[in-house]
């Protein structure tokens, strides 16, 4: 995307805590300079002067319905702010929906990566087990039997955006070793939309073995660097298997008390930036398991996987150990590329699986006094609408940081 003295214009909401309103703002990117001011819209008067975006934000950030942090303030694009800025992206971010079968679960990073190599963005992603009436529906747009749809084989939806995606992700796929191989995407917009509400904005059964697993967090930054599917790729070729996968997003207190151990612990300005990243856009979390091999315990899946994403420091990682996780992806002790379970005891989680449309998970944490350690436990604990519409308690697990 060029930057020509352009002038990119979004209406952006903000939740003020303190009165517990939501504010508006007129929000303008200048690309040529990289800099943003705003302007209150309902007192009109200037919030922010222009001013550098922080390194941490990209024009490509900038789209409808994004959600982007900006002086540790959440802002959400809920509205482009003139004709000429529609004009511009309109087109530019169009989504479409792929839906990749069970027989084609393990080539997920494959995929992923032929996506992201197009120029595309990741924006969803979500692995669910269908029932009999939901199989039967999927498995005529998938041209598949239906009992391949059926617990526990495995079935991925994926969301991603950019300029003339539909088609062009279908050329994509066509042009691709996994044409022909079940790999579904819908033909025009109409189509993408019925398939995220299908797939994607409801409801479903979650892949999660919930046993002799660990948890792993891809960063906000990797998705935006379109790291996903290499890194995704890379789990799988070391020996592991996920499981379970979802994208959500963290609010800021949900982010903040999550991170609360490294509050004192790391500088309190590397703890804003810690949090900023969190919740400046979506995550994926996976549940990941070892593949059962001789002389693997499962139980070891912790200390296992916690070696492969390497060193927090990831100038330690690269230097070190430059062909873990973090020596390969991460970019600072902040942007370090994915999170992971650090305590064997704790490594069995609750796979990723829906509560409402944006896949909010409540996070509540406690101490556990036993452990030598300084240590957190949380306990992610959500529910999902049943079909009837009745709400109901799915799981939970805890996860232990070790600091």
């Amino acid at each position: 995307m060029e930057c020509n003295e352009r002038v990119l214009s979004f209406i952006a909401e903000w939740y003020d805590p303190a009165p517990q309103v939501t504010k508006q703002y007129l929000l303008k990117l200048h690309c040529h300079s990289n800099e943003v001011e705003m302007r209150d819209i309902q007192t009109k008067r200037s919030f922010l002067k222009r001013t550098k975006l922080p390194p941490t934000l990209l024009e490509s950030d900038f789209s409808l319905g994004a959600n982007i942090v900006l002086l540790s303030r959440d802002l959400r694009l809920t509205h482009y702010g003139d004709s000429i800025t529609r004009g511009l992206l309109e087109g530019v971010e169009e989504r479409t929906v792929c839906i990749l079968p069970p027989a084609l679960y393990e080539s997920l990073g494959d995929i992923v990566m032929l996506i992201e190599r197009g120029g595309f963005t990741l924006v969803d992603l979500k692995s669910t087990c269908l029932d009999a009436k939901d199989a039967e529906a999927t498995a005529e747009l998938l041209r598949v039997d239906p009992t391949e749809l059926l617990q526990p084989a495995r079935l991925v939806a994926l969301s991603c955006r950019g300029a003339n995606c539909v088609e062009a992700v279908n050329r994509l796929v066509q042009s691709s070793s996994f044409a022909g191989l079940g790999l579904a995407c819908p033909a025009n917009a109409e189509e993408a939309l019925a398939y995220e509400n299908f797939f994607l904005k409801r409801s479903s059964r979650s892949t999660a073995t919930y046993e002799d697993c660990t948890c792993c967090v891809v960063k906000p930054h990797a998705i935006k660097e379109r790291n996903v599917g290499a890194i995704l790729k890379d789990i799988v070729s070391r020996g592991f298997v996920i499981s379970a996968l979802s994208a959500f997003r963290l609010e800021r207190s949900s982010a903040a008390e999550f991170l609360e151990v490294y509050d004192g612990v790391v500088p309190p300005a590397e703890y804003i930036e810690m949090v900023d990243e969190m919740c400046s856009g979506p995550v994926v979390a996976m549940e990941v398991r070892l593949k059962p091999t001789v002389g693997d315990r499962q139980e070891e899946i912790v200390d296992k996987f916690r070696a492969h994403a390497g060193p927090w420091d990831t100038g330690m990682a690269k230097e070190l150990y430059p062909d873990t996780l973090r020596g390969k992806f991460g970019r600072s002790k902040v942007r370090n590329a994915v999170h992971c379970t650090d305590l064997p005891k704790d490594g069995v989680m609750e796979g990723p699986q829906s509560n409402t449309s944006s896949r909010s998970w409540r996070m509540n944490g406690r101490a556990e006094s036993e452990v030598v350690w300084y240590q957190y436990v949380w306990r992610w604990e959500f529910s999902a609408l049943t079909q009837e519409g009745q709400s109901q308690q799915c799981c939970q697990f805890s996860y232990i940081i070790e600091v």
